[in-house]
């Protein structure tokens, strides 16, 4: 090999380096999209433990498992945002803004009203919910 490469090696270097970002970009892609699964997941498994700890803790309970359950509904509580945004995108497919309220704010009582339209607005401009206009925008074949 020379001191000084040829056009031809650099140019077959730099396509390597190419062809090595690009790899390393879908892959990068890839885990950032497990991590969005594992999050939802995540905090859809502390909406169900939430709601299952406020139906079982009664006086009757032992204190140690009365001290368990009594962390883990304030570490539940700390987290609160993440599991509303998650019963949110779990609700959207199949219910109507109305309807998700209703569910969250007045059956489950999971957060306040203000709160609630909140998270809609923020899961809004992050493009995570769709919002009718957009599905029946999409749904209607396009006019000419």
């Amino acid at each position: 090999m020379w001191i000084f490469p040829t056009k031809k090696e650099l140019k077959k270097e730099i396509s390597d380096i190419n062809k090595s970002f690009k790899e390393r970009d879908e892959t990068i892609d890839k885990l950032k999209e497990k991590i969005e699964n594992n999050s939802l997941k995540i905090a859809t498994l502390e909406g169900f433990i939430l709601n299952k700890s406020q139906v079982s803790v009664s006086g009757s309970l032992r204190p140690s498992q009365a001290n368990f359950e009594t962390k883990l509904i304030q570490r539940i509580r700390n987290n609160k945002k993440a599991l509303v945004m998650a019963e949110i995108m779990k609700l959207k497919p199949s219910h109507t803004t109305q309807g998700i309220f209703d569910i969250i704010v007045k059956e489950r009582g999971l957060c306040s009203k203000a709160s609630f339209y909140r998270y809609i607005s923020s899961l809004n401009s992050q493009g995570l919910t769709e919002t009718e206009a957009n599905i029946e925008t999409k749904l209607r074949p396009t006019q000419k």
